[in-house]
């Protein structure tokens, strides 16, 4: 009798549980490569937002659940990764690349499954598709970032105009920044005195001696590179060498400030700025201060590391729940067994929200969610990111 009851028990649990519907979230990502210091923290947070909406049952009878793939940073492995992730049932793909996202928009179209980038260049939004952004295009993020340089010049009563000039990587990211950076001093002439762009191939990691003789004494210095390799060598080089330039970028090098300043040391990137589209871990924003709560639930141990770290999972987490939040309204509208891609497709393109009092969300023929960015300092002094612009400054296009 305590057999049968023991085992109609299990039973019951069993059937309890198939009665859920479980939605696949994909995560093509990096675990392994060089990108793997700020990407394992951003795979942390979607795991754990995932965790805390299963554990709420924000969706009762629906359970989300998280299927990673390594590329290990290998952009042969984009593609495969994709197949991978359609193999097991995902609808939504989250693409930590934009060199990835740029390569699966058409399979994304044809397959009707929506894939939703983290790092963003203006090719995944322009023409609108299958593609949807969570962060700022990086090419009208540098053009929001020099035109707020450019009026502190002149609030500042400096005379003439500043000098420019662009190092990275010449991936799609890279030239997509170098490409606003262009624009932007080509559209207003009086503003900067472009010296020129110079992109190096993707993973050259120095010495550096021929971009620092040609930018060793311009004012200002756009480092268009994603992760903290280009950005640590050429910085350190750089100022061993007399550069005298301030180091300005979007919003990618946030998510690596400890490894940056740990290879450079804090004195060294004093001053920097950031052009950021979703905040930094004290400014006391109710949006952050969930992901920040999240982290010391399930990570207490690793939290005070993770945040020293960078933007990581702070960035990485306020993107996915974004992202996560169009999910649970798509499951609501069309129900749990009728989730597909084309439902978040549907709910996507009329979803618009409040976030830390700027609207962000996508239209008809908009795929960026994000149409704003702050600006924030790399101060020595307290070895933090502090907020110099007045919140929300709009992105350039």
């Amino acid at each position: 009798m305590i057999l049968t009851l023991v085992v109609t028990a299990c039973l019951g649990c069993a059937g309890g549980e198939k009665e859920k519907t479980t939605i696949i979230i994909g995560n093509l990502t990096d675990l392994t490569g060089v990108a793997a210091p700020a990407l394992e923290p951003m795979t942390w947070a979607l795991e754990d937002i995932v965790k805390d909406i299963n554990e709420q049952e924000l969706i009762p009878g629906v359970k989300l659940e998280v299927v990673n793939y390594d590329t290990a940073f290998n952009p042969a492995r984009f593609l495969t990764g994709y197949d991978y992730l359609k193999s097991k049932g995902a609808q939504v793909i989250i693409s930590i690349f934009n060199d990835a996202s740029e390569t699966l928009k058409p399979y994304a179209a044809e397959d009707k499954i929506a894939v939703l980038g983290m790092a963003t260049s203006v090719p995944m939004v322009d023409p609108p598709g299958w593609v949807f952004a969570f962060s700022p295009p990086t090419r009208w993020s540098i053009k929001s970032m020099l035109k707020w340089v450019s009026d502190e010049w002149q609030a500042d009563g400096k005379e003439g105009k500043p000098t420019l000039a662009t190092v990275g990587w010449n991936d799609n990211w890279g030239q997509d920044n170098a490409q606003g950076a262009e624009e932007f001093c080509e559209d207003n002439p009086t503003l900067f005195d472009y010296v020129g762009s110079f992109l190096s191939p993707v993973g050259f990691q120095g010495p550096w001696s021929g971009d620092i003789a040609k930018t060793k004494n311009v004012d200002y210095i756009n480092v268009a590179a994603n992760g903290a390799l280009m950005p640590a060598t050429f910085w350190k080089e750089y100022k061993d060498a007399g550069g005298t330039g301030i180091n300005i970028d979007t919003e990618a090098e946030s998510a690596y400030v400890g490894f940056i300043t740990e290879y450079c040391g804090w004195n060294y990137l004093d001053g920097k700025l950031n052009a950021q589209g979703w905040g930094w871990w004290d400014l006391g924003w109710p949006e952050t201060e969930y992901i920040r709560d999240l982290l010391y639930k399930y990570h207490p141990d690793d939290a005070e590391d993770v945040i020293k770290a960078g933007m990581g999972y702070l960035g990485g987490g306020a993107m996915q729940r974004f992202a996560l939040d169009i999910v649970l309204a798509a499951i609501e509208e069309a129900g749990a067994e009728n989730f597909d891609g084309q439902a978040f497709y549907d709910t996507a393109i009329t979803y618009m929200e409040d976030w830390a009092g700027s609207q962000r969300g996508f239209t008809a023929t908009r795929r960026y969610a994000v149409d704003d960015c702050c600006i924030l300092e790399w101060t020595a002094a307290d070895e933090n990111l502090n907020l110099l612009s007045d919140i929300w400054e709009p992105l350039i296009h």
